[in-house]
């Protein structure tokens, strides 16, 4: 009996029926006794139809692998520009924090410079406020000063006017005694 070359795509127990007489056939007999025995279709046609239908589904096979090759692909190529997408926006963002990071390195420099300027003219600003409170109670000194040596001046004007009219007054007396 003749094996075909798809046997070796057939589980073993299917092999054993083809290449084995089907029960109900002699020995002997006539392929073309059993045949018209037979009410069904033929080994061959048998045969014909697995391989049609074998072929049907590893067609069928062949485009769901091919369908699942291309979604698989779309969506690795789409991770991938997702990956490198989140890549670069995370250098992005990276470059973003060591920018900032500066900045408020020198926003606090700026902000010690700031406060020790601060505490440079507070402390200036004290040194004047007690140069002015001590030029102040100068200023009320001298007024003071000037005012004591105003009252002394006048003391000393009416003192000068009060002898020179006691002056006159004597000087009319000896005057008026002389003559």
């Amino acid at each position: 009996m003749q094996t075909y070359k798809y046997n070796a795509f057939l589980p073993p127990r299917k092999r054993l029926l083809l290449t084995t007489p089907r029960p109900g056939c002699e020995i002997g007999e006539s392929s073309a006794t059993a045949a018209a025995r037979q009410p069904g279709p033929t080994i061959k046609t048998r045969l014909l139809d697995t391989e049609r239908r074998i072929m049907t589904a590893l067609e069928l096979v062949n485009r769901r692998v091919s369908y699942q090759v291309d979604v698989c692909t779309r969506e690795s190529s789409e991770f991938c520009t997702r990956h490198h997408d989140a890549q670069t926006d995370r250098a992005a963002v990276r470059a973003e924090i060591e920018i900032l990071r500066r900045e408020r390195l020198a926003y606090e420099q700026e902000s010690i410079q700031t406060r020790q300027d601060l505490a440079r003219s507070e402390a200036y600003s004290r040194t004047l406020e007690a140069r002015v409170t001590l030029l102040e109670t100068q200023v009320r000194r001298h007024e003071w000063q000037r005012q004591a040596a105003d009252d002394l001046a006048v003391q000393h004007i009416m003192r000068t006017q009060a002898l020179e009219a006691g002056a006159r007054v004597d000087t009319l007396e000896d005057t008026g005694r002389s003559s």
